[in-house]
């Protein structure tokens, strides 16, 4: 009688562990991968280069970090203009995203420093060419919040 007294108590110790809001037992629960990166909000601005793979060729060009309070993040460029609305936490200053748009594969990189600069990496995989088209700054600059 008594381990089965002591097993149902075990039980609903399980069972109110597993159903509290903050569950220590349930990973899912944690923001350690998804977060929004609404702390960094603003505009970001600087040179970038760019460069066009196999070819080589690189050249300097003007861009645009956008980070909205909705955690979504917008790079541009003169000639490109994409939105990433899911940012994965890497660390505390480490952000990725990548998503697919018009056959292309977009892997966007973001290093904070915390003293309002930003390192930013994006590549664009076209899959249908097999080329791709890449864009390095090691320091953009918050310009707006």
């Amino acid at each position: 009688m008594k381990t089965k007294i002591l097993l149902l108590l075990f039980t609903f110790l399980i069972l109110a562990v597993s159903c509290s809001k903050n569950n220590p037992l349930d990973s899912s629960n944690s923001n350690n991968n998804k977060i929004t990166i609404a702390s960094y909000e603003g505009t970001y601005t600087g040179k970038a280069q760019y460069e066009v793979i196999p070819n080589g060729s690189q050249k300097e060009e003007d861009v645009s970090l956008i980070v909205n309070k909705d955690s979504a993040v917008n790079f541009k460029t003169s000639s490109k203009d994409f939105t990433f609305n899911n940012v994965v936490k890497t660390d505390d200053k480490n952000y990725n995203s990548t998503k697919t748009e018009s056959n292309s594969l977009l892997i966007l990189s973001l290093i904070f420093d915390g003293n309002g600069n930003v390192n930013v990496s994006l590549i664009i995989q076209d899959t249908n060419s097999g080329t791709s088209e890449k864009y390095t700054a090691n320091k953009l600059t918050k310009t707006a919040s």
